[in-house]
């Protein structure tokens, strides 16, 4: 997932004391990566940030007189237990933006946006913003495109400029779905070419054939494997001519991989974003029943079902 970077640009006018002036800040480290299975209500980021100038007070001419502080985001759709988060273009993810703007502000839940405050010239405002990004809904893939215009401060009585505030995403948002493919569609493995003697002796003991899967993910990920097919005793069941035999099937640490009908998964990979993660395991042909094998072939089919945690 794409980091991303808010851009708030501020413009402060007082009507006697200080020339106009412009703050860049950003917000960044937005990770918005694992929303799946997430609660409604998840808060994926909170974070702080500072306003970096000093000139933190504005006033008018009439140093006794009251300033209006207007908050507004500009979704004018809002929800949330008081109306303060705003949905954003990607379904299922919303935005809430919370300011104590001024030193009289003492009822907390004024804080966020949207708000109306009033404080009296010279008002001293606070230096901290707060973004979150919130889970709403189901979430789907989608894009927040820089330049898109998320709230906005005004202020009035005797101010040149009342537009003090406008916060503007100064970076694409992107949500993709997490990604994880098997690279061989069709795996075919030789475990060889065995006599019915051979498999009828007791001497007869599985012999082993290493194989491995290319597993590729676009992002990091742990991704869990399930082997789908038909079970028999501790291995899979044979859909060839051949009876009385099956098919082992172990990992790389020699370990038995689970076969089910239904999904369950075995074990977990470790996954590197673009990264080719070999998946290594063993097969090999295993006799059920010595007193009716019967010659033929020797075939199974395995379904490889991925879960990315």
């Amino acid at each position: 997932m794409k980091k991303i970077v808010l851009m708030i640009v501020f413009f402060v006018v007082s009507s006697a004391s200080y020339a106009d002036y412009r703050e860049i800040f950003y917000v960044s480290d937005t990770n918005i990566i694992d929303y799946h299975d997430r609660p409604e209500g998840y808060v994926f980021s909170a974070n702080a940030y500072k306003i970096k100038s000093a000139n933190l007070k504005i006033q008018s001419n009439n140093n006794i007189q009251q300033i209006n502080i207007d908050g507004k985001y500009s979704d004018i759709i809002m929800m949330g237990k008081d109306n303060t988060i705003i949905r954003t273009p990607i379904p299922g993810l919303g935005l809430r933006i919370s300011w104590i703007a001024d030193n009289q502000s003492n009822n907390n839940l004024l804080k966020y946006f949207p708000f109306n405050r009033t404080c009296i010239s010279p008002c001293q405002l606070q230096d901290e913003v707060i973004v979150e990004f919130i889970k709403i809904g189901t979430i789907q893939t989608g894009t927040i495109r820089r330049g898109t215009e998320l709230a906005t401060v005004n202020l009035s009585q005797n101010v040149n400029n009342p537009e003090y505030m406008k916060i503007i995403l100064n970076e694409d948002i992107i949500l993709r779905s997490r990604t994880c493919i098997l690279l061989d569609t069709e795996k075919y493995i030789d475990v060889g070419t065995f006599t019915a003697d051979e498999l009828k002796s007791i001497r007869y003991s599985p012999k082993y054939v290493d194989f491995e899967l290319m597993l590729k993910c676009e992002q990091n990920s742990s991704v869990g494997l399930s082997y789908i097919g038909t079970p028999v005793n501790n291995g899979l069941k044979n859909n060839g001519t051949s009876e009385g035999v099956s098919i082992l099937l172990k990992d790389e640490t020699n370990n038995p991989i689970k076969i089910s009908l239904t999904p369950s998964i075995n074990n977990y990979v470790n996954v590197l974003a673009n990264e080719n993660k070999p998946v290594k395991l063993k097969t090999a042909v295993n006799v059920d029943d010595r007193r009716n094998v019967k010659s033929g072939t020797i075939e199974g089919n395995l379904f490889i079902l991925l879960e990315i945690k």
